[in-house]
């Protein structure tokens, strides 16, 4: 059986040679430049068509089929990062330079969010610091506080407007 019918067997046989000659320079290749299993097939099936397609005015076989899986190797690599660079969509770029607070407007904001803190008992602080604060989930919080988890999702729930009732009159933009 000839791997490709529209070559002679001469140079189907040529062919065979050249890739068993080649295939530890080519494996190495390809691990040098970090090609992945499924793409580096891709990459060896285009060199060797092109081998097929230019096979009688090629004179160094070895050279040439290296310096073209190089080639392509370092194309691949290449269009790759074009594809990262556009898939990065002008409207996410628009969302990450939208401007920033001034850290004094965040720094007032965060005093009068401690000062309001302080008017709140210490159940409703307790329960906030530990949900938000240190970030702790509801079972969490509600194992060491000594309550049942529903309980702590409506103390929660309480807190939270409380805190939103003191801080509304202060900063009417600072919370929803």
């Amino acid at each position: 059986m000839t791997l490709l019918p529209n070559l002679a067997t001469a140079t189907a046989t040529e062919l065979e040679l050249l890739v068993g000659r080649l295939r530890p320079r080519l494996k190495r290749i390809l691990g040098g430049y970090r090609i992945p299993p499924t793409d580096a097939d891709d990459l060896l099936q285009e060199t060797f068509l092109a081998v097929v397609s230019k096979w009688e005015s090629i004179e160094n076989k070895d050279a040439w089929v290296i310096g073209t899986l190089r080639h392509r190797c370092a194309r691949y690599w290449r269009e790759r990062r074009s594809s990262v660079l556009e898939a990065v969509d002008s409207a996410l770029l628009e969302f990450l330079s939208a401007p920033q607070p001034a850290p004094q407007d965040r720094a007032a904001l965060v005093w009068d969010l401690e000062s309001v803190f302080d008017t709140l008992s210490v159940r409703h602080r307790a329960v906030l610091w530990l949900r938000f604060g240190l970030g702790l989930s509801t079972e969490e919080v509600a194992v060491r506080l000594g309550y049942c988890p529903a309980s702590i999702r409506k103390l929660t729930l309480r807190s939270l407007a409380r805190l939103r009732q003191a801080v509304s009159p202060r900063h009417p933009a600072a919370l929803p």
